[in-house]
């Protein structure tokens, strides 16, 4: 997802000029606009907007008191401040206030695009990661007690959120307006993220209770929970056009006639539980498939399992990097290369492929063959 750029100006004319101007940079941003600090304000509650510039002079609602409003709420979003009133103090006090820049107009399109290009690469300084488990990630920032700020975007829903971390613990969380537990809860309620990592954070006391592993059990057993009720709902909304009939009957049979009870079945017949042994012989990957069969369900989301030796070396490469924060052996690996190839892989003597549908739950499938 592409960073949104919010411009704020009551000048119509002009927004529509800076606007149009950087279009050539679309690539690289989104560009949404206010004409006021508090059509500004609702904007942000509903939008993930990673930078903002506001003019000084504006009715109603000026630019000081926007840039106090969205420090008090969303503290980790730059804010720069332009005029065309600039005096020798004005951006001493603009600094002062706040602001993380000043821009005096007229500037150029290419000034702004450098200003936006050069903060936003500050906020992703430590790297950007797609696809990832973000439960793992979070405990290796408590492990290694790293300060943080953790940008994470819900590939699925086109959402995004904030977590903050200071010496590893988890200080506060984001979304919209949204902040302190719930907001964390929901940001670790999504499965397929890609985070922006930067080595700051704003937040100094702890606004969240609790330390992060009991936060992220309930944030997993909420998840877990929730896969388990859209699992009964669409069931449910398969059934729903079945016709169930408590005394079948044959057409051909008279009105008035007993059909005769049908026939238990012998005991050849009966089909094994899941809870019964499993046959004995099965191949390695016919076992996987039971695991998973047995554990989950029909509805699991397999479309295949191979062996692949061509995925040996990425098993080797992110073996080491869990080697280096001692998270011990590697069970199982999910990978996802984009919306329409997922796969998880067990690593052994010969290393199995398991191709998943987009909505197959990954998560309960790593927790089967870890």
């Amino acid at each position: 997802m592409k960073p949104n750029v919010l411009i704020v100006d009551d000048d119509q004319a002009f927004l529509r000029l800076i606007q149009k101007d950087l279009e050539g940079f679309s690539e690289s941003f989104n560009v949404l606009t206010a004409e006021s600090g508090n059509a500004a304000l609702d904007l942000l509650k509903k939008t993930y907007v990673s930078f903002v510039i506001s003019d000084l002079r504006m009715p109603g609602m000026d630019g000081f008191e926007l840039l106090s409003g969205i420090l008090k709420k969303y503290p980790d979003i730059p804010v720069y401040m332009m005029t065309s009133y600039d005096k020798p103090k004005t951006k001493e006090v603009v600094i002062q206030s706040g602001a993380a820049g000043y821009l005096k107009k007229p500037f150029t399109a290419i000034e702004l695009f450098g200003e936006i290009t050069k903060t936003l690469n500050k906020k992703a300084e430590g790297g950007s990661l797609h696809n990832v488990t973000l439960e793992t990630f979070l405990q290796l920032i408590e492990m290694e007690q790293q300060t943080s700020t953790l940008r994470v975007v819900d590939k699925k829903g086109g959402r995004g959120g904030v977590l903050f971390f200071r010496n590893g613990e988890l200080m506060n969380a984001r979304i919209g307006d949204q902040q302190g537990k719930d907001a964390a809860y929901a940001i670790l309620s999504w499965s397929n993220v890609s985070l922006s990592i930067e080595h700051d954070c704003v937040f100094q006391e702890k606004l969240i209770d609790g330390d992060l592993q009991a936060i992220l059990l309930d944030a997993m057993r909420a998840k877990d929970e929730l896969a388990e009720e859209e699992a009964e709902r669409a069931e449910e909304e398969d059934g729903a056009n079945e016709i169930l009939l408590d005394s079948p009957f044959d057409e051909s049979t008279p009105p008035g006639r007993e059909i005769p009870a049908k026939k238990p079945e012998t005991a050849a017949k009966v089909r094994p539980s899941k809870k019964e042994v499993e046959p004995e012989n099965l191949s390695p990957i016919d076992t996987i498939r039971a695991k998973i069969k047995n554990s989950i369900g029909e509805r699991n989301g397999i479309i295949d399992i191979y062996h692949d030796q061509s995925w040996d070396a990425f098993i080797d490469q992110a073996s080491n990097i869990g080697n280096a924060f001692n998270c011990g052996a590697l069970n199982a690996l999910y990978v996802n290369r984009d919306n329409e190839q997922q796969f998880v892989i067990v690593p052994g003597e010969e290393t199995t492929a398991i191709s998943i549908s987009s909505d197959a739950p990954w998560d309960r499938i790593l927790g089967v063959l870890g």
